[in-house]
């Protein structure tokens, strides 16, 4: 908050949004809050007595005034016109205020600052701070500066780097070229998490500073908001700016890939950098920005590739990928999803002992859609929360339906796919606790499947939460084993009963010799840890056979059976007691 003396009431309510810290406001300067609603009701809602002396107001009844529909001063519009200025532009507007009272006419310093923005950026409260004094003046135009830097790292910001550009625009071309290159820090936030804010605060500090120095005099470092960074580059000679643009992206994860020193650890961070070029057609900021902001959102954290470069393409699935989003949401919030259910067979008697829940999303009119593309949208837009819980929902109400209907089979389980969003989830533990109560089901009938990924990248916070998994008696495995990481010294760090081998393993493992010896490692790994194991897309007799050679008790695949609906699962289920009888 900013230190205030005799004016209280100023910035009382909020942090300021463009101010330092350090700045203090004097008794003598006049302050007027004002509240805006929207470009039509800015309304005054506190002022001080300087103010209205400074001004030439006698009265003090200004609260509650509108200052659209009572202009109230005679300044020929001067006031309001640089209001409506700074709301548009949202920055911080300077001027010599003239005003007329009567006879007599005065020109005074006034700066219009933006002190706090709601969640969509847009001015919430302005400050008209009004001064006669030229050091004071002088210290208003100062203010303005904190527009254009960022108060963490002091690097531009991005309304230094709108009016960046459109200099650039204007200096560069049609003969020279521009690009903008974003970059995002991978999983930053864990930092935050992992360490807190303040440490988070002093690797944000250095890593600026660190990218800062490798830049070629012709790029401008920018701070956005959080985790993410700007590179405008700018070059006279049209031609060459797109191999500049990836050359540097390339020195900047080159930059990235040495640990940051902090507080006697060593941090490690990798960067994806989305790239967008200029052209004689686009001259437009924002859009350029777009760009480079949708190549950035085409790669993620797992992909081998860290940098791209925008084509034109990539806004049309950019679109699509919006829409599909939009109708994911609809079809959550009306429930028109599925789940099928893949039935998990002992490999030592054949018979079923569990399924696997799966999403399904049959498309109104693209027919089936793959969860290799709904399920990396859902985790990239926070929607696999919403998604995850109904999946655990609905596979529990499911299975207690069915040990209901068939109690010779209760030992049966369910096993459900938690995302890492969705186990991170603060609220995770307690949530699946009132899934099982409200479904009736125990805890060892639930099996919850989680990738390698998850744990390693948040160890302490995810084996807190396994923990406490486990005493609520629930089975957790890890899914996909083997296609992660090649350490497996993790495993004793974490309450795990069971591993799932990849299906690539299995369809491999006749066909070369390295895959049969990683299933047969696993397979002695396992045993020597006293876990059970599951192998996936078993197709074939001779992979049944392989596998039961080698130790494993339980398998999924088409061999048994393709995933079911809810009543196919049921008709399995009534050929499983058949063939019990």
């Amino acid at each position: 908050m900013l230190r205030i003396d005799s004016t209280p009431f100023l910035f009382r309510n909020s942090t300021p949004k463009y101010l330092p810290e350090s700045y203090e406001i004097h008794h003598h300067y006049g302050i007027a809050i004002l509240n805006v609603k929207d470009h039509e009701n800015v309304i005054i809602s506190e002022i001080n007595e300087d103010f209205l002396l400074l001004s030439g107001w006698e009265e003090d009844n200004l609260i509650g005034i509108n200052l659209h529909e009572n202009p109230i001063w005679n300044d020929d519009g001067q006031l309001w016109n640089a209001i409506c200025k700074c709301l548009a532009e949202q920055k911080t507007q300077v001027l010599n205020w003239n005003i007329t009272n009567g006879n007599t006419s005065r020109s005074i310093g006034c700066s219009i600052v933006p002190t706090t923005c709601g969640n969509d950026d847009r001015p919430e409260t302005l400050s008209l701070i009004l001064s006669n004094n030229s050091a004071e003046l002088a210290f208003i135009d100062q203010m303005q500066k904190f527009n254009y830097y960022d108060r963490l790292t002091g690097l531009p910001n991005q309304n230094f780097l709108n009016e960046k550009i459109e200099k650039e625009f204007s200096d560069n071309f049609p003969n020279g070229e521009i690009a903008i290159l974003l970059l995002n820090i991978i999983k930053f936030q864990r930092i935050n998490e992992s360490f807190g804010y303040e440490l988070g605060d002093e690797i944000i500090q250095k890593i600026s500073y660190r990218l800062e120095a490798i830049l070629p005099a012709n790029a401008t470092l920018v701070r956005f908001d959080g985790d993410k960074y700007a590179i405008l580059i700018s070059d006279n000679d049209a031609g060459s700016i797109k191999k500049e643009s990836e050359a540097l992206a390339s020195l900047l994860h080159y930059e990235m890939n040495k640990p940051v020193p902090v507080d006697g650890q060593e941090i490690h961070l990798s960067l994806t950098i989305g790239i967008a070029v200029a052209t004689t057609a686009l001259k437009d900021g924002n859009k350029l920005i777009q760009q480079a902001h949708i190549a950035l959102q085409r790669l993620n954290s797992a992909s081998r590739t860290k940098t791209l470069l925008y084509q034109p393409e990539l806004q049309t699935r950019a679109n699509s990928r919006l829409k599909l989003e939009n109708e994911l949401r609809e079809m959550l919030k009306n429930r028109k999803l599925s789940l099928n259910y893949q039935p998990i067979i002992s490999l030592h008697n054949g018979q079923l002992i569990g399924f696997e829940a799966l999403c399904r999303w049959n498309h109104p009119t693209r027919g089936m859609i793959s969860p290799v593309e709904f399920i990396p949208l859902s985790e990239e837009t926070g929607l696999i929360i919403p998604l995850g819980n109904w999946a655990l929902r609905e596979a529990c109400n499911s299975l207690k339906i069915w040990v209901d209907k068939f109690p010779n089979l209760s030992n049966l389980t369910m096993n459900v796919n938690v995302s890492g969003l969705q186990l991170l989830q603060e609220s995770f533990v307690s949530t699946t606790q009132e899934t099982l109560l409200n479904s009736g089901l125990a805890g060892h009938q639930l099996k919850l499947e989680i990738t390698e990924s998850t744990l390693i990248e948040n160890a302490e916070v995810a084996r807190d939460i396994l923990l406490d998994l486990k005493a609520l008696d629930i089975s957790l495995a890890i899914d996909d084993f083997g296609t992660g990481y090649s350490s497996l010294s993790y495993l004793n760090q974490f309450p795990i009963d069971t591993l799932k081998i990849d299906k690539s393993f299995i369809n491999r493992m006749n066909a070369t010799k390295d895959s049969y010896k990683i299933i047969h490692i696993i397979s002695t790994l396992a045993q020597t840890l006293g876990m059970n194991l599951v192998a996936e897309g078993i197709e074939h007799k001779d992979q049944l056979l392989a596998l039961k050679k080698l130790g494993y008790n339980m398998g999924q695949g088409f061999l048994f059976s393709r995933p079911l609906s809810f009543d196919d699962a049921e008709q399995y289920i009534r050929k499983e007691l058949t063939s019990l009888v």
